[in-house]
C-alpha cells in the first residue's frame, strides 16, 4: 500500500455557489473521534442519511462524493459541472447536488449543503487506505469554526471563532496564515541539506500524507539531493503520478525545527504550474502535522501549533518497496469452540493417576475477510530483489495471516525495524509461494 498518497485532485476549482454553513446539533457537544489511517484524518458523515467516510483535506474547497456502484446516496437537484486541477488536463465531469443534508461526526449539520459528485474508481484510494473512502470534506468545514485536531487522541473539536474558551489556545504557538481560495498558506524555512530556502510559501494541506511536497520545477537550477528514489506518488485522473522521494535535513516553522522529513518531488508533467497558487513552491503534508496538536482559524487567519509525544520521532517509509492494497473482501469459515461439555474420568493408569477425557464441541463461523495485493514493487527495492511480484496475493508475514490483520497493522511492519527480515507468503496463481524481504531504508539522511 502507498500510505503517501498524494492527492492529485488537491485543487479543485468549479463554479463559486453560496451556501450556509453548518451548526452545531447539541451546543454541548462539540468534539468527535476520527480515525488516523494512512496520515490521514478520516471523519464519520452521513449524507442524507447514509453513513459515510470522509477525508478532511484542507487543500479542497467543497465536499466531494465519489461515484461508487457499492454506495446508494440519494442526492437532490442535480447539474453537471466540470473540474479541474492538479492532474486534470481538461477538465472532468461531474454533478453537483443542492441543497443537501450533510452530518459531520454526529456534532455538525448543514440541511443545504451542496456536493460535488465524481466517478473517482479510477482514484481508487479506498484500496490503499484500506478503509473505505467516500468522498472529501473541504474547507466549508473550517470556514466558521475554530477547529482542534488532537492525532494523539484522535479527536476533533470545534468552537465559535471569536468567543472560544481561552484555555483552547493555551500553550499554543500562533501562527498567521493567509487564506486564498479558501486554503491556508504558511511560510517555512526549509533546509534541503545544501540549499536553503527562506521563507518559502506552503499550503497547509491535510489531504497529503507525506511530511513535504515541493515542486522542484518552480525552483531555478535545483536538483533532488541524494539519496533519493524514484517513486509511486499517487494517482490523478489521468493516471499514476511518479516523482522522486528522499529526506531533507529539515524545515523551521514558528520556531519548531522538524527534523528529516519526508519530501515528494512530483514529475512536473503531472502538475500544470498555471494551477498553482501565486510563489507557493510546495505542502506541508500530514505525516509532518500529527507532530502536533494543530488548530485552525480561518476566520482569524490563524493557525496555533502544540508540539504532542509524536514531535521529534522519525519520519516513516515502507521498508521494503511494496505498495499493498486492498484488493475486496472473501467469505472464510473458521472453526470455534463453543462450550466444554462433560468431563469423564476413566481408570486409574500405572502410576495411580486418573486419565481425564474432555468432550467439546465446535462450531464454524463465516466471515468476510480482507485480501491483499501487492500494487507496485519500486524498481531496485528488497521486495522487487526478493523475487515478489505485482498482483501476488498476500497470505502471510512472519507467520501472521494477513486477513486477520487491518491496513494500519500491516503497513506497521513494512515501517519497523529496519535491519531486519521478513519472511513473506504469498499465492501466485496456483501456487504458495514463500519469500525473505530485508527492512531497509531507501533514503536515509546522509
Amino acid at each position: 500500500m502507498r500510505t503517501l498518497l498524494f492527492f492529485i485532485i488537491s485543487l479543485f476549482a468549479v463554479q463559486a455557489y453560496g451556501q450556509r454553513s453548518f451548526s452545531l446539533i447539541n451546543p454541548k457537544k462539540n468534539t468527535f473521534s476520527f480515525e488516523n489511517s494512512g496520515n490521514l484524518v478520516i471523519l464519520p458523515v452521513k449524507v442524507n442519511g447514509i453513513d459515510l467516510s470522509f477525508l478532511l483535506d484542507t487543500g479542497v474547497k467543497e465536499t466531494i462524493l465519489f461515484a461508487s456502484k457499492q454506495d446508494t446516496v440519494p442526492l437532490e437537484n442535480i447539474n453537471k459541472v466540470k473540474f479541474s486541477g492538479i492532474g486534470i488536463e481538461d477538465g472532468v465531469e461531474g454533478i453537483m447536488a443542492v441543497n443537501n443534508t450533510i452530518e459531520i461526526g454526529g456534532i455538525l449539520q448543514d440541511s443545504t449543503h451542496n456536493l460535488f459528485v465524481i466517478d473517482a474508481e479510477e482514484l481508487d484510494i479506498s484500496s490503499h487506505v484500506g478503509i473505505p473512502i467516500n468522498g472529501i470534506l473541504g474547507s466549508r468545514f473550517f470556514d466558521d469554526f475554530l477547529v482542534k485536531i488532537d492525532y494523539i487522541k484522535s479527536k476533533i473539536s470545534v468552537f465559535d471563532p471569536f468567543s472560544y474558551p481561552q484555555k483552547t489556545t493555551r500553550g499554543f504557538t500562533e501562527i498567521p496564515i493567509s487564506i486564498e481560495r479558501s486554503r491556508p498558506y504558511v511560510h517555512i524555512d526549509l533546509n534541503l541539506g545544501d540549499i536553503n530556502l527562506p521563507d518559502s510559501k506552503m499550503l497547509v494541506d491535510m489531504g497529503n500524507s507525506d511530511g513535504l511536497l515541493i515542486f522542484p520545477f518552480l525552483l531555478q537550477d535545483f536538483q533532488v539531493r541524494d539519496p533519493h528514489i524514484y517513486d509511486f506518488i499517487g494517482r490523478g485522473f489521468n493516471g499514476l503520478i511518479y516523482g522522486f522521494r528522499n529526506r531533507i535535513k529539515g524545515f523551521e516553522w514558528a520556531g519548531f525545527f522538524i527534523k528529516q522529513p519526508i519530501v515528494s518531488y512530483p514529475d512536473s508533467n503531472a502538475v500544470h504550474a498555471a494551477k498553482l497558487t501565486k510563489d507557493r513552491i510546495g505542502s506541508i503534508g500530514n505525516q509532518a502535522l500529527q507532530h502536533f496538536q494543530v488548530i485552525f482559524n480561518y476566520a482569524q487567519s490563524k493557525m496555533y501549533l502544540k508540539k504532542n509525544k509524536n514531535f521529534g520521532k522519525p519520519f516513516l517509509i515502507n521498508l521494503t518497496g511494496m505498495d499493498i492494497k486492498h484488493d475486496g473482501l472473501v467469505w472464510t469459515k473458521q472453526r470455534i469452540p463453543t462450550s466444554l461439555s462433560r468431563t469423564h474420568k476413566g481408570r486409574e493408569d500405572a502410576l495411580g493417576g486418573t486419565t481425564v477425557y474432555n468432550q467439546q464441541e465446535f462450531t464454524y463461523e463465516f466471515s468476510l475477510k480482507p485480501i491483499y495485493k501487492i500494487s507496485n514493487i519500486r524498481e531496485g527495492s528488497s521486495a522487487g530483489k526478493s523475487g515478489l511480484q505485482v498482483d501476488d496475493e498476500l497470505i502471510a508475514i512472519n507467520g501472521r495471516r494477513v486477513q486477520n490483520l487491518k491496513m494500519k497493522q500491516i503497513m506497521d511492519i513494512l515501517q519497523h525495524n529496519e535491519g531486519e527480515e521478513l519472511k513473506v507468503t504469498v499465492q501466485r496463481g496456483e501456487q504458495q509461494l514463500h519469500f525473505t524481504v530485508l527492512l531497509e531504508d531507501p533514503i536515509p539522511y546522509r
